[in-house]
This record gives structure tokens, C-alpha cells and sequence, in this order.
């Protein structure tokens, strides 16, 4: 009976001293969330705002089925669209970040203007000052920190990185390589833009929403403007590349054969007047000839022109047509940092690292004790 009515106590036990250890060391804990939050308060006020600029467009194709009413009305004036109907080509949403971050677009983006203070500049070269002044500006915390974490653990990294950039510096070439290769300040720019640009896509309506972040709302704007005309620009001349060939080899096919055509008008009008008052049959000959010439070039320019247009149709029925839902606004209000968000983070943080120093400082000693102990027993 004493067996069965004995109950283990021992996590009851535990659980009072570990609310015991913790109200001992509150002092402690508090002291630390205040040191924390003293830090996080530094943290905030020395980072840089972050304004964040976006547009959502989206894109509308003719479908290939609507071109029937545009062939009916074509027909009326004697052109066939029978031979073009499906030839665009398509460029789904899906590749749109893909173009988006591909090193020709960026290449394009980064010859854009931008105004800073008055002054215009390229936005490779505003973008290159941006990475400079946030790896050099030393009076700011964060890159105090950023710079001893870069010379103390980041050292073998860093020379690393240097001994691969004179190991891959670029030779020298006799003649122009048909290869691109880009240099590693390059390369970093390139994902300093990744990072700035962002792209989401909403695969079930299609909405597209392009987004750039910088401490400069306007400049935010600019690149958020300039990215979203640029790409939409990319998309219009993959979709029209076709027909677009087509229309320019017509038109010149076209422009040779109506000069033929206008040559040999000419002709006939020259030998007609030449010999208005002769009949024979070898001028009859060949007046015919000339008159059949001119019948075969007559169809066969009236042919390519009625092409010209039918080429030109098509280039106009391929352009997609990008419809602007949200605008590109210059902001307001910055989207980072939180600094009441970041005070509560260290303040908490430094809460619980105070309170599992207190409930680990004891079994810390203990496990200490007894290796002094078993050391000097050793002895």
C-alpha cells in the first residue's frame, strides 16, 4: 500500500526550482533587454530608410481565334490573312523574370538617366555609387560591423575572392572574343540589381506586378518606370519578330518591283510614242511583248503590295497591348527598416539569452566543479 500511494514528484519539483531560477535572475534578464534594447535602438536609427515603388500591368494578345472578323473585312478588300493566321509567336508570363534578370535587359536598364540632385547621371553609374558608399560609409553601424565581420571571419573569403579575380582576370585577345565575359565588379552589380527589381506574376489572372526598392523614392520610381517600359518593350519585340522580318523583306521585294514596274511603264510609253505612225508586224510584236511585261509586273506588284498590307496587319495584330492596373507613384512612407520592430526583436532577444544564462549558469558550475574534482582525484 505505501508503494502505491508513493507518487513521483520530481517533475513537480523541477518545474518550481526552473520558476525559481528564473525570478532569482530576473534581474539579470531585465538588465540584459534593456542593453538590447538600447542596441536595437542604435540599430534602427542608423539604418538607412528603404522606399519601395511598384506598378501591376497586364498583358492582352489578340487570341488566335479573334482574327476572323479582321480576315472577313480583309477579304472585302481583296487580301487573304489565311497565310499568317497563328504565326506570332508566343512569350509567356512565366519567362518574365527570366528576361527580367537576363544580362542583356540589365545591360539596357543600366543605360538609362536618372536625376540625383539636379544633376543626370546612367544608372549603372548611380547604382556603382550606392555600392561604394555602402561598403565605405564607416559612420554607419551596420558597416562598422559589416567591415570587422569582413576582416576577421570573412578574411579567407575575401582573399579567396581576390585570388580568383587575378586567377580569371580577363586575357587579352588578338581579335574580340564572340563570347561575352563579364568582370566581377559586374557580376556584383548584377545582383545588387536582382536585389533592387523584384517581379511576381499571378498565375491565374495574369496580373503582373514589378517592384524596386532605394533610399531615394524617386529614384525608386525611376527604376521602377524604367524596368517596367523596358520589359514591356522586350516582350512587344520577341512577339512581332516575325511578322516584323516578313513585313521589311516584302517591303523591299515590294519597292524593287514597283521601280521595275514605273521602268518598263516608261518603256512602253517611250517606244509607243517612237513609233505612233508605223504598222508593222514586227512592231506589233513588239508592243505586245512590252505590254505583256507590263501586264506580269502590274500582277506581280499588285500582289506584294496587297502582301505590304497583309504583312503589316500582322504586325499590328501581334503587338500585345500592356494595360496599366497600379501606376508607378513615387512614395511616401518608407517600407523599411521597422524600427519598432527591431527594438522589440533585440529587446526580447536580449530577454531570453539573460534568461537562459540564468537557467544554464548553475549546471555550468556544477559540470566545472566536477571536473576539478575527478582532476584532482586523478592526482
Amino acid at each position: 500500500m505505501e508503494q502505491q500511494n508513493h507518487v513521483p514528484e520530481s517533475d513537480e519539483i523541477d518545474l518550481v526550482e526552473l520558476l525559481q531560477k528564473v525570478w532569482r535572475g530576473r534581474t539579470i534578464s531585465i538588465k540584459m533587454s534593456l542593453a538590447f534594447a538600447l542596441l536595437g535602438i542604435i540599430v534602427a536609427l542608423s539604418s538607412p530608410s528603404v522606399y519601395t515603388t511598384s506598378t501591376t500591368f497586364i498583358t492582352k494578345g489578340q487570341a488566335s481565334g479573334g482574327g476572323s472578323n479582321l480576315s472577313g473585312l480583309a477579304s472585302i478588300a481583296g487580301i487573304s490573312l489565311g497565310g499568317l493566321n497563328g504565326s506570332s509567336s508566343e512569350f509567356p508570363t512565366s519567362m518574365y523574370p527570366m528576361l527580367l534578370n537576363s544580362i542583356p535587359f540589365q545591360e539596357k536598364l543600366m543605360e538609362t538617366k536618372v536625376s540625383v540632385n539636379g544633376s543626370h547621371m546612367m544608372m549603372k553609374e548611380y547604382l556603382l555609387n550606392q555600392m561604394s558608399f555602402a561598403d565605405s560609409n564607416s559612420s554607419n553601424f551596420l558597416n562598422i560591423v559589416s567591415v570587422l565581420k569582413r576582416y576577421t571571419i570573412g578574411l579567407p573569403a575575401l582573399l579567396k575572392g581576390k585570388i580568383f579575380e587575378k586567377m580569371n582576370a580577363l586575357p587579352t585577345y588578338d581579335e574580340a572574343p564572340t563570347i561575352k565575359r563579364l568582370s566581377l565588379a559586374d557580376e556584383q552589380l548584377s545582383a545588387y540589381i536582382r536585389e533592387l527589381i523584384t517581379i511576381s506574376i499571378d498565375p491565374n489572372e495574369g496580373f503582373i506586378t514589378l517592384s524596386a526598392e532605394d533610399k531615394d523614392p524617386q529614384i525608386a520610381a525611376i527604376l521602377t518606370l524604367n524596368a517596367q517600359n523596358l520589359l514591356q518593350q522586350e516582350v512587344i519585340n520577341f512577339k512581332i519578330k516575325n511578322a516584323q522580318e516578313l513585313l521589311t523583306f516584302t517591303e523591299i521585294l515590294y519597292t524593287e518591283k514597283k521601280v521595275a514596274f514605273e521602268a518598263l511603264q516608261d518603256a512602253l510609253a517611250s517606244f509607243r510614242d517612237q513609233h505612233q505612225n508605223i504598222t508593222s508586224g514586227l512592231f506589233d510584236n513588239k508592243l505586245s511583248r512590252l505590254e505583256s511585261e507590263l501586264a506580269i509586273a502590274s500582277a506581280v506588284t499588285g500582289e506584294l503590295a496587297t502582301q505590304v498590307e497583309q504583312a503589316r496587319i500582322q504586325v499590328r495584330k501581334d503587338t500585345p497591348i500592356f494595360t496599366i492596373i497600379d501606376p508607378v507613384v513615387i512614395p511616401n512612407q518608407r517600407t523599411s527598416p521597422k524600427r519598432t520592430m527591431i527594438v522589440l526583436g533585440f529587446t526580447f532577444f536580449g530577454f531570453f539569452l539573460g534568461l537562459g544564462y540564468v537557467l544554464i549558469k548553475e549546471p555550468i558550475i556544477k559540470i566545472k566543479k566536477q571536473i576539478l574534482e575527478a582532476n584532482k582525484s586523478a592526482y
